[in-house]
């Protein structure tokens, strides 16, 4: 296996900055890519936001954003986190929570999306209503199907 080859730039400002010595795109396998002076980090894996095992993004402030091969995801919670209260879902790139909102918004407004696609509250919360008509059970051995009643 070959060793990775980094080119490491420092600016004057103090920013430091990690690219792959052959392709040229920021990069760094063991820690982020770049590394701003008021603690702001980026992580990169061939010029693309990469970090499996946290955000790839982390603002001074505490915010986070989580992104793999370049495309906001985590599967775990939200890609997006900030400190006012703010979260946003994506896996993939796309907006998406089958739990819940994907966006939540500080003054408590919450947006629901499916891959991408949203939906009013009410739409989001029916997609798991499934009625019981023509479905089947066992009480002693007997089978019944089921009938809606009005």
């Amino acid at each position: 296996m070959s060793k990775q080859v980094y080119r490491v730039e420092v600016s004057e400002d103090g920013t430091i900055q990690w690219y792959d010595f052959e392709t040229g795109k920021r990069h760094n396998e063991s820690g982020p890519a770049v590394v701003w002076p008021d603690g702001y980090k980026e992580y990169y894996i061939q010029g693309k936001l990469h970090n499996e095992s946290g955000p790839a993004i982390v603002r001074s402030d505490g915010s986070k954003a989580y992104y793999i091969h370049g495309k906001l995801h985590s599967e775990s919670g939200p890609a997006v986190v900030r400190p006012s209260g703010y979260k946003a879902y994506y896996i993939h790139g796309e907006l998406h929570n089958e739990s819940g909102p994907a966006i939540v918004w500080v003054d408590g407004t919450k947006e629901y999306y499916l891959h991408d696609k949203e939906l009013t509250e009410s739409e989001f919360l029916a997609r798991n209503k499934t009625s019981c008509e023509e479905k089947t059970i066992v009480v002693d051995d007997q089978t019944y199907r089921l009938i809606k009643v009005d």
